[in-house]
């Protein structure tokens, strides 16, 4: 009991240090009640330097908890630095440009996302003089499998991806498989085998810059992406797995520290610097 009230002492006394220098971060989440917004919430609430002022729901706000379901009551009253989001499209754009309007950050998470819709934002963010960070995936190992891709992408003339999610998951392909085949084909020239015979019509999945991706939806499986590169004597298989949702809290977490000194939209995490 004693340890408990020291630890919270002393936590009291970091956050009242950190906000005399102005380096604490005040933070709101919206969709916390999601899968994802949970354990963000979680994880930003002991994150130093960090004060989570409160969250942003679909339905069922709680003022006396800071829980709300309006952008703007929740700007007022708890007056937010950072909104993460982690809700679903297209309510999540929605939700980036009015916080940019309230001169709030958003740090996005949320899938579904279409290039019109980043040069939305990029142009708000302009105008808000903010700046704002839209990743495909938060996870530290996703990001690099990405960047790993786009090296090898001007070294084999074909590619594809396949990507496995939960049952439960609104889109696909998924963004990350999205954003992972506009990189191959922005770093290099692959093409995607024709099929001279498709006995049935998708059978050869989606199509993106000329880059294959194949969807999967599974029990039991949070994420999954594999990309496939080829030529005709060799191939390389690049594979991220995500184990559980608490892979993405580093990645938030980076983005959070980060985005207040940026003026303008950074996709991926991998830009940052904190």
């Amino acid at each position: 009991m004693q340890r408990h009230q020291a630890r919270t002492g002393a936590r009291s006394t970091l956050l009242e240090r950190q906000h005399m220098t102005g380096t604490v971060v005040r933070v709101a989440v919206a969709g916390a009640r999601g899968r994802t917004g949970s354990i963000v919430s979680d994880a930003l609430g002991r994150a130093q330097g960090i004060e989570l002022v409160g969250t942003l729901v679909r339905g069922g706000a709680e003022p006396s908890t800071k829980t709300f379901d309006d952008v703007q009551r929740l700007a007022a009253d708890t007056q937010p630095d950072v909104l993460v989001d982690f809700t679903l499209y297209p309510d999540s754009k929605t939700i980036a440009l009015r916080s940019l309007a309230l001169g709030i950050s958003p740090v996005i998470g949320t899938s579904g996302y279409t290039p019109a819709d980043l040069e939305d934002l990029r142009e708000a963010c302009a105008d808000a003089k903010l700046g704002a960070v839209y990743a495909p995936n938060f996870s530290i190992g996703a990001a690099l499998a990405m960047q790993f891709a786009k090296a090898a992408a001007p070294y084999f003339e074909y590619a594809e991806i396949i990507e496995t999610h939960h049952t439960g998951k609104q889109d696909a392909p998924s963004g990350t498989a999205l954003a992972t085949a506009r990189l191959i084909a922005g770093a290099g020239h692959p093409r995607r085998a024709a099929s001279a015979v498709m006995k049935s019509a998708g059978a050869r999945g989606a199509d993106e810059a000329g880059v294959g991706i194949h969807s999967l939806r599974l029990p039991g499986v949070v994420g999954i992406h594999e990309v496939r590169f080829a030529n005709e004597d060799e191939t390389l298989v690049i594979t991220h797995s995500t184990s559980t949702r608490s892979a993405f809290v580093a990645g938030v977490v980076r983005a959070v520290r980060a985005v207040r000194s940026l003026d303008r939209l950074v996709i991926g995490i991998e830009e940052l610097q904190v």
